[in-house]
């Protein structure tokens, strides 16, 4: 089910490293990571409805935005915390390239994560950021088979591979974050990084208690536990620099 909202507010207050605020054009996600802890953190919970079908487009934004971001200080803007920015819905409603558009225009810095390649549909307005906008292109594993059951709206690890060399091969600063790890093979994954960048974030999968069944299902479950990702970690330490 869709269903378009009104927000009170474009820009919220954040906690996260980067920066100090974030936008969330959706509530929910239609990329439906099984593992994401939105699902009970945040909005999500209030409004309840099922995880990756049901979303709530907050169709306002961009008019708040326009207003908000007069008074704004110029600190970095991150999308997004509880929502993919690029999830299907954004083919349709392009809030995500409106909201880019005002902040690249007002040359407030931007960073944006995302599992998808329609990120690649705005090129054009991340290279008017002339170097204010960068993107982490999350990667979580190279096997079609985890990622069609954990996070069946995403793109394919090819396709997020593409689309990291698209994006640098067009000036955009562009990285790579490699979480939560699922099951891949570690040595391809950090082999084909290293061809495109130095560094990358690794993190872990936490709130495991939501695929636990899931992964014993599939005869995943090594994958819970600590030790498997710190091999990993050792894997990707041959190859990358860990940040």
């Amino acid at each position: 089910m869709v269903e378009e909202i009104l927000a009170r507010r474009a820009l919220t207050k954040s906690n996260i490293p980067l920066t100090d605020f974030t936008i969330n054009p959706y509530v929910g996600c239609s990329v439906g990571c099984i593992y994401c802890f939105a699902k009970f953190i945040g909005s999500f919970k209030d409004y309840g409805g099922v995880w990756g079908r049901d979303v709530r487009v907050r169709k306002n934004l961009t008019s708040l935005l326009k207003r908000e971001i007069i008074r704004h200080p110029k600190r970095p803007v991150f999308l997004s915390t509880t929502c993919d920015p690029y999830q299907q819905l954004e083919k349709r409603y392009e809030i995500t390239r409106a909201i880019l558009r005002i902040l690249v225009s007002h040359r407030v810095p931007v960073y944006l994560m995302t599992k998808s390649a329609l990120i690649r549909r705005d090129l054009d307005l991340l290279q008017t950021a002339e170097g204010e906008a960068k993107v982490l292109v999350t990667i979580t594993t190279d096997r079609e088979d985890v990622r069609k059951v954990l996070e069946p709206g995403s793109s394919s690890f090819e396709e997020r591979l593409e689309t990291i060399d698209l994006l640098r091969d067009n000036g955009i600063q562009t990285g790579a974050f490699v979480g939560p790890v699922l099951p891949m093979n570690a040595t391809r994954v950090a082999l084909e990084l290293s061809k495109r960048v130095e560094e990358v974030h690794l993190d872990p999968l936490n709130y495991s208690f939501q695929v636990k069944n899931i992964f014993l299902k599939f005869g995943w479950q090594s994958w819970l536990e600590k030790y498997t990702f710190q091999e990993v970690e050792k894997e990707f330490r041959k190859h990358l620099h860990l940040i």
